[in-house]
């Protein structure tokens, strides 16, 4: 989990947002990207530890089906989870959620086994379904979605969020991803983004603000 001063940055991030979705029928924050290796899970985990350390029941869904790697950073098991609940082979969401083992107030749906029809499986409806059962049961929803420059996912389930953060990682991400991320909000495929710059030094010399609201 995260440690100072990324716990700081986290803090600073989650306030923001608290600021961005005031409401309580406002709760489902997608995480996405451009292209694998910008640390949009890693910003999906610890955004919602950072929820959770507040005494906010919060729930992180694995939705990067194709990829899930949302359960390993958790220590949990894969073999059941999203794809299970939409493939119709399970219909108990709350028995695929498991409570994290960092913090009481954390919770985890794993992505589950990988599909062999993705895209299917998020158009059937079932994903709203989902949706709308738990953000009535959490105070806070953090979806790690698949990034949006590689496959077309995110955008299929976009619209059953409440705010989108699209990770893009300082000295790795493209001139591409920023377009892709202006193309998708100018579009309307994300309705009410925000970006998220990742993995950025704050102690080099250049930064000259770096201290700036410790």
């Amino acid at each position: 989990h995260a440690t100072e001063p990324i716990s700081e940055m986290f803090r600073l991030v989650r306030n923001n947002i608290q600021f961005m979705v005031s409401g309580s029928e406002k709760n489902v924050i997608l995480i996405t990207s451009s292209i694998s290796g910008e640390g949009k899970t890693f910003i999906a985990s610890n955004l919602a530890l950072s929820f959770a350390l507040t005494g906010k029941r919060t729930l992180v869904i694995g939705a990067d089906i194709r990829r899930p790697v949302l359960a390993k950073n958790f220590n949990k098991n894969n073999s059941r989870g999203l794809t299970s609940y939409l493939a119709g082979q399970e219909t108990d969401i709350e028995s695929m959620v498991s409570v994290s083992d960092v913090c009481d107030s954390l919770y985890v749906l794993p992505a589950g086994p990988i599909p062999p029809n993705p895209n299917e499986l998020l158009l059937n409806g079932r994903f709203k379904d989902l949706i709308e059962d738990v953000k009535t049961k959490y105070d806070y929803v953090i979806v790690d979605s698949a990034p949006i420059g590689v496959v077309s996912d995110t955008i299929l389930i976009s619209q059953y969020s409440d705010l989108q953060l699209f990770v893009l990682r300082a000295d790795y991400s493209t001139h591409r991803s920023l377009k892709i991320a202006h193309q998708a909000i100018d579009s309307g495929r994300l309705r009410s983004c925000a970006l998220v710059l990742n993995g950025v030094n704050v102690n080099i010399n250049s930064y000259s603000y770096r201290r700036y609201g410790r």
